[in-house]
């Protein structure tokens, strides 16, 4: 039961994207509705569960929620400008390198110059394998490659994600008293983008990305579970399998079209991600 649970944030993070395009809308269209689903889901949780809060713990988490409602914004906006299957592999694989050095700086998860080296070098691999699903385009009848406008979004959308993994293990804080505090600043940071937005809300669009919500929640839930007993690095490595979800389901329900070299350059990347995540998972 608990493999399965380990697996519930990669399931959630790639269905996130996927079922975002589905359900359409702008950038502020689709944050206002994942806000609205994971602050309604977490009401319910902690009224269940009777949480108690501490004052640091409350802030901490309050400081996650705003981190990851900027972090999702941009993503957002990147989904705009490019397929799922491009942008997500870009944003899992710039999220898992700056986590993984936060987790080593600043959470001080490496115990030794070895596994600060290996670990290097895995991420190397991981950015090779992201320019083999991404960036690379070497004929026309490929589908356009990511702007550097698009990447340079994408890079500080995971800054801000990776600001919304590690704050809470900064403070130490664990367990359910984290996602009502979290849930309430996405969504009144989500409030305060689209006020600075100026653009008209479509409340149809915004419902349907209720369900994006759902999935978050899913995958948030799961993942403040998994770093309890794995620790940050190691659950939020395992979180990063969603890149398989999201190439796949890109190219199976948007039907994004892909050539044989493309496919076969994303098969090639993702075998170099999921090595590059198995190794690291051995210095976890």
């Amino acid at each position: 039961m608990n493999y399965l649970i380990y697996c519930l944030p990669a399931l959630g993070w790639g269905l996130m994207p996927v079922i975002s395009k589905k359900a359409g809308g702008r950038p502020v269209e689709q944050l206002l509705g994942t806000t609205i689903a994971a602050l309604g889901i977490s009401i319910i949780i902690s009224l269940n569960a009777g949480v108690e809060y501490t004052t640091m713990g409350f802030i901490a988490s309050l400081l996650s929620g705003t981190f990851w409602a900027g972090g999702q914004y941009l993503q957002f906006k990147a989904l705009t400008n490019g397929d799922v299957s491009k942008v997500m592999p870009v944003s899992n694989g710039t999220q898992l390198v700056f986590t993984s050095l936060a987790s080593g700086l600043i959470l001080q998860e490496w115990q030794s110059t070895q596994q600060s080296l290996i670990t290097i070098l895995l991420m190397f691999v991981i950015l090779m394998a992201i320019y083999l699903i991404a960036v690379n385009k070497k004929n026309k009848f490929e589908s356009k490659a990511l702007s550097i406008q698009t990447i340079l979004t994408i890079c500080a959308s995971s800054l801000c994600l990776v600001g919304y993994v590690i704050t809470t293990s900064l403070f130490n804080v664990e367990g359910l008293q984290i996602f009502l505090p979290q849930a309430l600043a996405m969504f009144l940071s989500s409030c305060v983008i689209t006020r600075f937005a100026h653009e008209k809300q479509n409340f149809s669009n915004i419902f349907r990305n209720i369900f994006t919500g759902i999935f978050w929640a899913i995958a948030n839930i799961s993942l403040f579970y998994t770093a309890v007993h794995l620790g940050v690095g190691l659950s939020y490595t395992i979180s990063q399998l969603c890149i398989f979800v999201s190439i796949i389901g890109g190219i199976v329900l948007l039907k994004e079209r892909k050539t044989r070299v493309e496919i076969m350059n994303m098969t090639i990347g993702a075998m170099l991600f999921l090595s590059a995540i198995l190794g690291l998972s051995q210095f976890k």
